[in-house]
């Protein structure tokens, strides 16, 4: 039966459950709609078919029922989930979600929404598209600030992955980079294929380009390949390579240079870092690092790892755990140690000792019939040194604890044993014996209260603590003078080590002590829990003359007290943070050390740092950094790092970025101390397209987020940071 409708609204359903190739109904509005409704129907004025999650607009459509096929003209719109399509003519199967649409506009509102436009775009399939002559975006309308062009566009977002043939970025309409092909990851997924180049400028190194290349080898796996000129230094490879499965993990970095003209040889780097369960409870670490020369890190950038500015660890052991009945463990590691120094003719350091190798066992059981935590640990470890006195060490420190915690005050008893002995290969100087050993017991008592009262601090309500604290140690008196410094040194005198038994850190010397630590807290705690601000103060006082010295030429501490110790932090008004430290010398009434620290912070992208660190006779620095809009989208960035002691520049670094929304722009100038003579000025820039890559130096982000603290990126989501405002709020 044919018939006509005139109506302003008519639905009509032209689809049937019961049919076996269709999946959903398909439904039909229109002005007027005329046709069989088994076979074809024509749809005019205001048209529209929806199926599943598509949906057709038009002035004219035709829908062919039998087939599924939608004909389509005049102001011609398709919805296809997040994405959009307009056109002036468009031919699509429902069924196959196939078709094509000519001279469209397409709008992708995926995790990163995209636009552009087309000479002709198919349809190949659900979420997937091929666009011919096509200009693609991330600026929003009417923002042309850049686009990708190219012959053809393949995007298929079930696979994740995109091609493009003879693509073009424009930006402001001069091309600043052609490719005959190129291929991508759609979203945030992986795919094998060029990055973008990345370009910097350094006074070590001079002009300075690389091409990385990715591969995806599968999805535990994928490796990056970087060729590299440096204008001054000449060709280099840098590779990376990841890994993970379900017992493993680590990472590869490999760097070859086959010819450094001004250095004249071949330089590598080398790191690796693996970690592996063996068994549930065994796991395996490796931390290996080498480089081919002293200046490695001086003439070039690397990703090798470095744990101070002179060693390169080279690190592997074993680790075991166990648990132990009624309620204790065992864990235990074997490790070898090693490093290698890298030397500054002008500021030579001491090599530390490998431990080749060295073994730990420990015993530990907390809350021993309610009562008591004891633990029992022991040592073994082989010490290797070029020129210095090496042997073996073995220890056991075993101790006992009875704590007694209550809500308003603690009183901890310990006491414990450090014993050491030693097997040389040639005595200390000035000993006449290869087996020094000591046993020295000690104890110590940790009592404190902790007082509260409602208070406010800037308006708000909250608490206020009052924390006294008494912690007491004796250590009896035995000659060490015969050991060995294999890994020990005397600790910095800090805060935590007025609560700490050992004035020494390290395994080859136990102070003697007869000392009593007074200190007092007070802290302001908002409703939430946070702290707003901290008082703290503390001293030591001495019972008898220590007598233990780290050499037999080192001077003793005389005075029956310590220096005091101050320091004052806190938040103020979510914005501020302030942190201020001092060291006071009561018999010389001088200050021996004080460090001031403040940042202002009201949200992202402006922060200022400032920090002044003093030790008489050692250290003199100011460091000032930070990162604040200037207007416009444009964001300046800086540090200034200084030491008056030594009347030179640490660190210097400027630099501007702009925001536009769907493009970043960064430069930045870093000047740093190198080495003891040697000063490096780097230049960094990029250009940053929002979803399709960056040029310039790829580490830009990276290098501002160490150098500036609190720094953060301008194109980051959210409305403060909107393409040309200033961020303010």
């Amino acid at each position: 039966m044919r018939f006509r409708l005139a109506t302003l609204a008519v639905a009509f359903v032209a689809a049937s459950l019961a049919r076996a190739q269709e999946s959903a109904p398909t439904t039909v509005d229109a002005r007027t709609i005329e046709g069989v409704s088994d076979l074809e129907v024509t749809a005019r004025g205001d048209a529209e078919i929806r199926r599943d999650d598509v949906t057709i607009f038009g002035d004219y459509l035709r829908y062919n029922q039998e087939f599924g096929r939608v004909d389509a003209e005049g102001g011609v719109r398709l919805e296809s989930g997040p994405d959009h399509f307009s056109g002036p003519s468009l031919h699509y199967d429902t069924r196959e979600n196939t078709g094509e649409i000519e001279r469209p506009s397409f709008y992708l509102e995926r995790e990163l929404p995209a636009r552009g436009s087309a000479e002709r775009l198919e349809f190949l399939g659900k979420d997937r598209y091929r666009l011919h002559d096509v200009r693609y975006t991330t600026c929003k309308p009417g923002q042309d600030d850049w686009f990708l062009e190219a012959s053809r566009l393949d995007l298929d977002y079930e696979r994740q992955e995109g091609h493009a043939d003879a693509p073009r970025l424009r930006f402001f309409d001069r091309t600043i980079l052609a490719f005959p092909f190129a291929s991508f990851p759609l979203e945030s997924s992986r795919k094998s294929g060029f990055l973008t180049p990345y370009y910097s400028t350094t006074s070590t190194r001079g002009f300075e380009v690389g091409i990385p290349y990715y591969w995806n080898i599968a999805p535990e796996r994928d490796a990056t390949f970087t060729p590299v000129y440096m204008a001054r230094r000449g060709a280099q490879l840098k590779s990376e390579f990841r890994y993970l499965g379900h017992t493993y993990g680590g990472e590869l970095k490999y760097e070859y240079l086959p010819d450094d003209p001004i250095f004249g040889s071949t330089r590598t780097g080398t790191s690796w870092q693996h970690r592996q369960n063996l068994l549930p409870n065994l796991t395996a670490q490796l931390d290996y690092n080498r480089v081919s020369d002293d200046r490695y890190f001086v003439d070039l950038a690397s990703q090798v790892k470095q744990v101070s500015v002179g060693n390169l660890p080279q690190d592997a052991y074993l680790t075991h755990g166990l648990a132990l009945p009624y309620g204790g463990s065992l864990t235990s590691q074997v490790r070898v140690q090693k490093f290698q120094t890298l030397q500054d003719p002008l500021a030579p350091i001491v090599p530390p000792y490998h431990r080749v190798p060295q073994v730990n066992v420990s015993a530990a059981y907390a809350d021993v019939a309610g009562l008591a935590d004891a633990s029992l640990p022991l040592e073994y470890v082989r010490f290797e040194h070029p020129t210095l006195v090496q042997g073996n060490r073995t220890s056991a420190t075993p101790t006992l604890a009875l704590p007694i915690l209550t809500p308003g005050w603690f009183l901890t008893p310990k006491v414990g044993l450090r014993a050491m002995a030693y097997d040389l290969d040639r005595p200390v100087p000035g000993s006449a014996t290869t087996t020094p050993h000591a046993a020295i017991p000690w104890l110590s008592v940790d009592t404190g209260l902790t007082l509260e009262r409602p208070s406010s601090l800037y308006g708000e309500q909250g608490t206020q603590t009052l924390e006294p604290r008494l912690f007491y140690v004796y250590v009896p008196f035995r000659d060490q003078d015969d050991m060995p410094l294999f890994d020990t040194t005397l600790a910095d005198f800090n805060y935590p080590q007025l609560f700490s038994e050992n004035r020494f850190v390290g395994g080859d010397r136990f102070g003697d002590a007869n000392q009593l630590t007074a200190a007092l807290t007070s802290r302001f705690l908002y409703a939430d829990g946070h702290e707003g601000l901290r008082a703290t103060i503390g001293q030591r006082y001495y019972f008898s003359d220590e007598r233990v010295a780290l050499t037999p030429g080192t001077s003793l501490r005389r005075s029956n007290r310590s220096d005091i110790l101050a320091s004052l932090g806190g938040r103020f008004r979510t914005r501020w943070t302030f942190d201020l430290t001092g060291q006071y010398d009561p018999q010389s009434h001088r200050v021996s050390r004080y460090g001031a620290a403040a940042r202002y912070s009201p949200g992202p992208t402006r922060v200022l740092n400032l920090s002044y660190r003093y030790q008489r006779d050692v250290l003199r620095q100011v460091d000032i950094s930070g990162q604040w809009p200037i207007g416009g989208g444009w964001y300046g960035v800086g540090r200034y790092n200084y030491s008056f002691l030594d009347q030179r520049l640490l660190e210097g670094l400027v630099g501007a970025e702009y925001n536009a929304g769907c493009w970043v722009f960064r430069a930045v100038v870093q000047r740093v101390q190198a080495a003891a003579n040697v000063a490096s000025t780097a230049l960094v820039f990029q250009l940053e397209f929002t979803g399709v890559g960056q040029i310039g130096t790829a580490e830009a982000v990276s290098l501002l987020s160490r150098h500036v603290p609190g720094y953060s990126t301008v194109n980051r989501a959210g409305a403060a940071l909107a393409p040309g405002s200033d961020g303010s709020f």
